[in-house]
């Protein structure tokens, strides 16, 4: 693989038969109209993005452990591309979405699909710039950061209200994009964990309590941001709960009140909050690397069960195109990682 990855041009050549084959299987009739490659979409695009804006984010407050792993984060940003790609393929499951053919700019489908288009592309160029500024170790590298970080939340925010909270319209929520950059984030940072684990190895014993490895201090973020999120998920829960309106109602109704929803639902609470919050509680626990690498897979999980339970009652999803889809993109994210870290992570 490393030998294959180290030819001129193999990347693109990877990426291109990617494109290739998710397309076949997106036009193929045992996908549907586009339910399974939609939530591909939704959960790589929050983790690739995710983990280009946590090393902005380190960058732009010099967090030390950013250094140990800002090489591999910012690796992933080809594959905004192929994400870009793939919402083109969405463009005939537009006609799916409750408001299609609506009066106004907003709700006409090459519109929908170009601000959305737009932004990815943005993202994309913005983390380029972003990446060169740290290549070079110039001066700018902050302000590119910041930059990249304004095109992350506004892209993250127009795919939480265009492709997901729009197939429940009439429903809205004015949280529903602060939860997905949010989350994005969290997913950043739990990426950011496995990649420090798989580079740099376990951290050196010591006894000095002021001494904290890079790996403790990824593992704080995500202690943290399990509250954040919790706080979150608990304010719009709160919201909707005390003024029981219908329309607001009828979205978790549907997601709480039948097989197997409910139970996913519920192990969306248990994978990004009461699991990753008590694990990481201890000091000793947020250097061990087999403690932070179960709960960087826990949020992981727990952001692709979401999108699932986000769309699954709203949509028709095939569990085999959904399959090639994930597997495919998990994939690429790997010898994108791989090749910039020259085989590291996955030699250690």
């Amino acid at each position: 693989m490393k030998a294959l990855l180290e030819k001129k041009g193999s990347l693109a050549v990877l990426l291109v038969i990617a494109a290739a084959l998710l397309a076949f299987v997106a036009m193929s009739p045992l996908a549907g109209r586009g339910g399974s490659l939609l939530l591909a979409l939704l959960f790589w695009g929050t983790v690739v993005e995710g983990c280009i804006a946590a090393a902005a984010a380190g960058t732009m407050v010099n967090a030390r452990w950013v250094g140990s792993v800002k090489r591999e984060l910012l690796s992933v940003r080809p594959l905004l591309l192929l994400l870009a790609f793939l919402l083109l393929l969405l463009i005939p499951f537009v006609d799916s979405y409750p408001w299609a053919g609506g009066p106004g700019l907003w709700l006409r489908k090459d519109f929908f699909i170009g601000r959305n288009l737009a932004f990815l592309l943005l993202a994309y160029v913005t983390a380029g710039r972003f990446a060169a500024a740290v290549e070079a170790n110039g001066e700018t590298k902050t302000v590119r950061a910041a930059t990249y970080l304004f095109v992350f939340v506004t892209s993250q925010t127009l795919a939480a209200f265009d492709l997901v909270m729009s197939l429940e319209y009439p429903w809205y929520s004015t949280l529903f994009g602060g939860f997905f950059f949010i989350e994005a984030l969290y997913a950043g940072f739990a990426v950011s964990a496995i990649l420090c684990i798989l580079v740099h190895g376990r951290p050196p014993r010591t006894d000095d309590p002021d001494a904290r490895s890079s790996l403790s201090d990824i593992s704080v973020l995500m202690f943290g941001f399990s509250l954040l999120w919790a706080g979150l998920f608990f304010a719009q829960y709160l919201t909707i709960w005390y003024g029981n309106i219908p329309e607001e109602v009828s979205f978790i109704a549907k997601r709480t009140s039948v097989s197997p929803f409910r139970e996913l639902a519920v192990s969306v609470l248990f994978l990004l909050f009461f699991l990753p919050f008590p694990a990481l509680l201890s000091t000793r626990a947020k250097s061990n690397p087999y403690v932070v690498t179960a709960v960087s897979l826990s949020i992981l999980s727990g952001i692709l069960v979401e999108r699932y339970v986000f769309l699954a009652p709203a949509v028709r999803l095939n569990p085999g195109a959904l399959a090639v889809d994930l597997i495919c993109l998990l994939f690429l994210f790997v010898c994108v990682v791989y090749k910039e870290s020259g085989g590291t992570p996955l030699d250690a």
